[in-house]
């Protein structure tokens, strides 16, 4: 699923707002013992962070929508940094790397769980039952995180993403389902930063 460019902030009831990073966009796939990070273009990206694939090894079968980031100290995302390391080939370099400037996911949807499709529940229900089963299958382990949303507030989550440099925000219905393609129920406003 993917949003629709707005251009500008608004609060309006029934909405969710969340904060956009600045990484690749992947479908982490739990099947059959394995783990794979799949870009949206369709690209496997699990040999180059591999510290994400081990720390998926507890979760039960699903498949799960977020973005992949490298954080800088301030929790920033630095996309340059992920795009060279995603550009590794060498195994030693590659393992150095998750060591020294490991990856992480914020999650933000839950297609299917143990073989369910999900999909065809509202926005809301998906994001409780991802929570769910990150927390109960992978507890402290921080690298994946269940994005966070505020339910009013859109104008200040945007004014707060202004002021970390961050890419933007995202503004979803929360009773939206999820379906393939560019939809009306998610909006994306990107801060003037990120619009250069």
């Amino acid at each position: 699923m993917l949003a629709t460019p707005g251009s500008a902030p608004f609060d309006k009831p029934g909405w969710l707002y969340e904060l956009m990073y600045d990484g690749f966009r992947v479908l982490v796939i739990r099947e059959r013992g394995r783990v794979r990070l799949v870009s949206r273009r369709g690209t496997n990206l699990s040999k180059s962070f591999p510290e994400i694939v081990a720390g998926m090894s507890e979760m039960p079968n699903a498949v799960l929508d977020g973005e992949l980031v490298i954080l800088d100290a301030r929790g920033v995302p630095q996309f340059d940094r992920l795009r060279r390391r995603a550009l590794l080939r060498k195994d030693v370099a590659i393992q150095n790397a998750a060591l020294w400037e490991p990856a992480a996911i914020f999650v933000f949807d839950i297609l299917s769980l143990r073989g369910k499709d999900l999909r065809a529940l509202p926005l809301l229900k998906r994001r409780e039952v991802a929570r769910t089963v990150v927390r109960r299958a992978l507890g402290s382990f921080n690298r994946i995180r269940v994005l966070q949303h505020v339910s009013d507030g859109g104008s200040r989550l945007y004014q707060a993403a202004q002021n970390l440099g961050l890419e933007g925000i995202m503004a979803k219905r929360s009773d939206s389902t999820y379906r393939a393609g560019r939809s009306p129920e998610w909006i994306k406003v990107r801060t003037p930063r990120s619009k250069l």
